[in-house]
């Protein structure tokens, strides 16, 4: 899917980072790079050198964090506010005509079934690499005597 609204991305002119960034601002309003980095789940650098191009083109403003000192919190100016309007709105009309065209219930379900698959894998690879240390362990213990 990623991959897709990547080449859907660059086929209107944006590399997919600057879509994902955009599209947190939008919904999240004030945040940091590291938030933004955490919900789009990509690397710190890619969600930096898109602020950079953002602040120099003057879309948005960076402000002080309250909360830390350390960062900066991102805020869309009014330029930036009319580019996300015409970088997101064909995106958004992409999503509107997949849900119309799939059904909502479908799209839930899939969400839903991803996010069990996800925590399955997760969790069997916690017990994969406890039991493996565990294993290490033994045979460690096991060598001492």
């Amino acid at each position: 899917m990623e991959g897709l609204y990547s080449k859907w991305a660059q086929k209107h002119g944006n590399p997919y980072g600057v879509i994902q960034v955009l599209y947190v601002l939008r919904l999240n309003g004030t945040v940091t790079q590291k938030q933004i980095s955490e919900i789009c789940e990509i690397p710190k650098q890619t969600v930096n050198s898109v602020i950079k191009q953002l602040k120099v083109d003057k879309h948005i403003t960076l402000v002080a964090n309250n909360e830390d000192k350390r960062e900066k919190k991102i805020k869309l100016t009014l330029l930036g506010e009319t580019y996300i309007q015409r970088i997101l709105t064909p995106f958004f009309e992409l999503n509107e005509i997949v849900i119309k065209r799939v059904g909502m219930k479908l799209l839930r379900d899939l969400s839903e079934g991803l996010k069990t698959l996800g925590d399955t894998l997760e969790m069997e690879m916690e017990i994969k690499e406890v039991s493996s240390k565990w294993e290490n362990k033994m045979k460690t213990n096991m060598e001492k005597k």
